[in-house]
């Protein structure tokens, strides 16, 4: 085996992951071969690996296709009991929300994308469901706040991993564009946006400071566009300011 690569269990072991990946990203469950070709494996290869995660709850299968199990849900719950920020969100999202009547989210980043882990629903609620776990963009909307704390060579790969970067209400965005506002994100320590993921929805976000001065966590608040206009919205800067402090004082307790 040449040095430096991976053991033959590590290759399993990453396998496996991708094909996890692979049924987490689906909405809808997938035949074996759909499986295989989107992990890159071979359906010998790829029927193998399903039938050990199948047998430990992580997949299932039925009628000829495949989807993640009831172990995947325990994992889940395992990482919000046990990971201090998720701990934290719920009482100051809630508070968040009584105080601006809008929905409040928290979202950490995961590679190139950003994960919801909390959301409390506000008085004028969204139109859409944003489910705990929904991966999202991070070049639009509150991922912004994320986006523009990446080191540069992140961000280089963010811009090569993206094929569109224009808003859900058709502005074209190119990526000098984003550069600049990215860089605007960073001097003012807050993103404000309409219409950019979801039509009909303004909203604005703030990072979740770390002690080493970066962030891996974005805290918004959102409602319907018709109602919340930016005036509006930038006059609740001070509440989410102190929310993400809040958040960032708690993220290690």
């Amino acid at each position: 085996m040449t040095a430096g690569q991976p053991q033959p269990s590590m290759r399993s072991v990453e396998r496996a992951f991708d094909v996890i990946e692979v049924l987490e990203r689906s909405d809808k469950p997938l035949r074996l071969s759909e499986v295989a070709r989107r992990a890159g494996l071979s359906p010998a290869t790829t029927l193998r690996l399903l039938g050990v995660l199948q047998r430990r709850g992580f997949v299932v299968a039925g009628q000829q296709a495949y989807h993640l199990g009831p172990a995947t849900l325990a994992i889940a719950h395992g990482y919000l009991v046990t990971d201090g920020l998720s701990r934290a969100a719920t009482p100051v999202l809630q508070e968040l929300a009584a105080t601006t009547g809008l929905t409040t989210t928290l979202h950490i980043r995961s590679g190139l994308e950003r994960i919801v882990i909390a959301r409390v629903d506000g008085a004028d609620p969204l139109r859409y469901q944003l489910p705990i776990g929904r991966r999202l963009p991070l070049h639009l909307g509150a991922g912004k706040v994320l986006a523009a704390a990446m080191p540069d060579d992140e961000l280089d790969a963010l811009m090569a991993a993206v094929r569109d970067l224009g808003t859900a209400g058709g502005k074209p965005v190119s990526e000098a564009d984003l550069r600049a506002e990215l860089e605007q994100i960073r001097e003012r320590g807050y993103h404000f946006s309409m219409n950019e993921r979801v039509l009909g929805s303004s909203g604005i976000s703030a990072p979740v400071p770390a002690p080493d001065g970066h962030s891996m966590a974005s805290v918004g608040i959102s409602g319907p566009a018709e109602r919340h206009p930016e005036s509006e919205m930038l006059g609740w800067v001070p509440e989410l300011r102190r929310a993400a402090a809040a958040l960032g004082r708690a993220r290690d307790l």
